[in-house]
């Protein structure tokens, strides 16, 4: 039987996979702001430079539907291997006990964490795109979000602060992935350490996905990847040749180039 579940764990990895790999900014873009964002700014497909090419609000849907995109099947695969029965009794064998890993042989959470997992891959290698895509700071928060309501409140401020300051969206999400990194592993020992009672209140109350051992491991992984996709950023940002983000001369620019566009057709 133990074959039966490594295939449910490749489909899951496939299905995450699938989803991330949607590229969100060139559909975005194209579709409703008629841009490819491959074409201009830094050619990369994320939201940072869909909001160079198309504007704040193309730029903020992007950012919407990327941390979707994460969300969506994740929980998806969280519920069946949560709520169905059939599927929980055959990865588990029947054994729920909690444990400091997770929940009985954690073969339940395998399969949802597998999928996240896709997620990560599937954005900055999308099959859609020759196997190039974004820099993942939209699923970290994606991914991130089902498991802690703290994410947002307390987060939020690190990338606000830092941006606010540098006007560098790069080391702003580096650093407040960076935090989110760690705050993983801090719910992680809290919860091996304490049990369920331990992050009880800084989770859903009990409602979301379990934390386990696969949380900060696949959180680790993410956020490697993500150093790795912003390597040419880094190097810029120690050369201080970085570009800054000018949300409002973003949107200035983008009226300009409509009221040129205008101007032409009358």
């Amino acid at each position: 039987m133990w074959y039966f579940k490594v295939l449910i764990f490749i489909g899951c990895l496939l299905f995450g996979y699938f989803f991330g790999s949607l590229p969100m900014g060139v559909i975005v873009s194209k579709l409703i702001f008629h841009k490819d964002p491959r074409n201009e700014g830094s050619h990369n497909t994320g939201a940072t430079n869909v909001l160079r090419t198309a504007g704040r609000r193309a730029s903020a849907l992007v950012l919407l539907l990327d941390v979707l995109k994460m969300i969506v099947p994740f929980i998806a695969v969280w519920a069946i291997f949560t709520f169905v029965t059939p599927a929980v009794e055959f990865m588990s064998n029947g054994d729920l006990t909690p444990n400091s890993f997770g929940y009985g042989n954690t073969l339940c959470e395998l399969a949802y964490y597998l999928t996240a997992l896709g997620c990560f891959i599937g954005h900055p290698y999308s099959c859609f795109l020759r196997f190039n895509g974004g820099k993942l700071v939209s699923c970290y928060l994606g991914f991130n979000i089902p498991i802690s309501y703290y994410g947002i409140p307390f987060f939020a401020p690190f990338f606000i602060i830092t941006f606010k300051k540098t006007k560098l969206v790069s080391l702003s999400s580096l650093v407040v992935c960076g935090a989110i990194f760690l705050w993983s592993w801090v719910l992680y020992v809290l919860y091996a350490t304490l049990g369920d009672a331990g992050i009880y209140y800084v989770t859903f109350f009990g409602l979301g996905p379990h934390v386990c051992i696969y949380f900060p491991l696949v959180n680790t992984i993410a956020y490697c990847l993500l150093i790795y996709r912003h390597k040419e950023n880094i190097k810029r940002l120690f050369k201080g040749e970085e570009k800054q983000v000018h949300l409002i001369h973003t949107d200035l620019n983008h009226q300009d180039d409509h009221s040129k566009v205008n101007e032409k057709h009358d």
